[in-house]
């Protein structure tokens, strides 16, 4: 029992980020499809299941001014069990409707422009800046790329969040309704994990 609550104090703080333990993020924002966005277009949130989204909402800022020009009102959502929240337009295609959570316009205008997540008290909980508007910057830390056409803006499966857009969102293939397989660094393992690790190895052998 012991041995296994150091291991799960070891995955705890070797990945502080997982999805399930993370406040509500922005996880990812595909904005500009290779064709007509509205089909495609999906942003897409994470956090605890069951977490209400009552008073919430999203908005579009204008890169050229930084002042909103679509605003998303979340109301009467809520987080589902899987802790993934998707949000997708009226005329999503097939695919992207049977992960869709709620129905909104989220075809964000391409970049350099923001998406804001807003609380009750009209706090900003989460922002992401894609590409660099300059004064009209209304994300957080460094602007993330505005990646081309067909791709999207993701957080690692981790849901790491630094407060630094740049380094926070990389350019990934869209994956609505599922945590998207962007590369990350693992960190080393500590001293105090690899004498975990020996500690389970000899255990596996004296039990064989």
């Amino acid at each position: 029992m012991i041995l296994l609550r150091a291991a799960a104090l070891v995955i705890l703080t070797t990945f502080p980020h997982a999805v399930w333990a993370s406040p509500i993020l922005i996880q990812e924002v595909f904005y500009d499809a290779s064709g007509p966005d509205s089909p495609f277009a999906f942003t897409e949130l994470v956090g605890p299941p069951g977490a209400s989204l009552d008073g919430w909402s999203l908005a579009g800022v204008n890169g050229s001014n930084g002042t909103p020009y679509r605003t998303l009102d979340l109301t009467g959502s809520s987080i589902p069990l899987d802790g993934i929240f998707v949000i997708a337009t009226a005329s999503a295609n097939i695919e992207l409707a049977a992960q869709r959570d709620l129905i909104g316009n989220v075809d964000w205008q391409n970049g350099p422009d923001a998406v804001v997540l807003w609380n009750t008290l009209v706090e900003v909980l989460d922002a992401l800046q894609y590409g660099d508007a300059g004064l009209g910057n209304a994300g957080e830390g460094r602007p993330a790329l505005d990646v081309a056409a067909g791709f999207s803006l993701s957080r690692d499966p981790f849901s790491t969040d630094t407060n630094d857009n740049a380094a926070d969102f990389h350019a990934a293939t869209p994956t609505p309704g599922r945590v998207g397989a962007v590369a990350v660094t693992v960190p080393e393992p500590t001293s105090e994990a690899l004498l975990l690790l020996g500690l389970v190895a000899a255990l596996h052998r004296k039990k064989a």
